[in-house]
């Protein structure tokens, strides 16, 4: 990893920047759902700045991987928690204790 890793991967986006990071990760999702998903307490990790929803990259990152499913040959296998091998990045590409920003 590049000395910038650390820091874009712990960058604070916006819940709209935040909808399109995890969309062009695949997992098709708006502004709206992630709203809805906060009240819910079902959703990715958020933070307020000042009045603002923001998220962290990191916490983007992690709740794309609980999304995932292993690879399964048939709709007739039962989902299973993915080992994130197949994923295109590693699982602990960041360490929790840096996350303050």
């Amino acid at each position: 990893m590049t000395s910038n890793g650390p820091q874009r991967i712990n960058r604070l986006l916006s819940r709209k920047d935040a909808a399109i990071f995890l969309t062009d990760l695949g997992l098709a999702i708006s502004a709206q759902t992630l709203a809805r998903l906060f009240c819910e307490n079902k959703g990715p990790m958020c933070t307020r700045v000042g009045v603002r929803a923001m998220y962290r990259e990191c916490d983007l990152l992690d709740y794309f991987r609980q999304q995932c499913s292993a690879p399964r040959q048939s709709s007739g296998e039962p989902l299973r928690p993915a080992s994130n091998d197949h994923l295109p990045f590693p699982a602990n590409d960041h360490d929790s204790s840096s996350r303050d920003v």
